[in-house]
């Protein structure tokens, strides 16, 4: 426990006060909290985390008019700012991921078609690997498989779901016509 002059003097380090009675009215008003103490020498006995606290309050205080600007404010804007540059980071990164698939594809799809001397037309039994005379109950069951390995809920492309999704419709309404 620190005494009023021991307390004056840590103030008067930090550049704070260098009177006794501003430390005593600070006291008196409850900026620092400090105990009565029956000793006849010390008039109050003041812990030194409260001294600490009182300090550091006092310092953003004269920051705070020194520069014009809310230190807690400051500080709060400090880290969302911060939060938002990881987040754009990592969208980044994931953009970045996402294009490198894209012409990994591209790449492999031009590389399978200079591999091929006459590409196959593309048709729905040749996008399934079917024979060309295929049932359409062959063709539904393949794209069933399909969209059950693409459904999002396992872990397949959203995306490509709903293509395949959209043309499994179109081959179900054109077999009932």
């Amino acid at each position: 426990m620190l005494n009023v002059k021991e307390v004056t003097e840590q103030l008067r380090a930090e550049g704070i006060t260098d009177s006794e009675q501003v430390v005593i009215r600070w006291i008196l008003d409850g900026k620092i909290k400090a105990r009565r103490t029956k000793h006849l020498n010390l008039d109050y006995s003041i812990n030194p985390v409260d001294l600490a606290s009182f300090i550091l309050e006092k310092k953003i205080e004269s920051k705070t008019k020194q520069f014009g600007v809310d230190y807690h404010q400051w500080e709060k804007t400090f880290r969302e700012n911060q939060t938002f540059k990881e987040e754009i980071d990592q969208l980044r990164a994931s953009l970045r991921i996402e294009q490198a698939k894209n012409r990994s594809l591209k790449r492999m799809l031009k590389a399978e078609y200079e591999l091929s001397e006459s590409p196959p037309p593309l048709t729905l039994t040749t996008i399934l690997g079917l024979e060309a005379d295929s049932d359409s109950e062959v063709i539904k069951k393949e794209y069933k498989k399909i969209l059950k390995a693409l459904h999002p809920d396992r872990g397949g492309d959203d995306r490509l779901f709903k293509v395949f999704y959209d043309h499994y419709t179109n081959i179900k309404d054109s077999a009932k016509s």
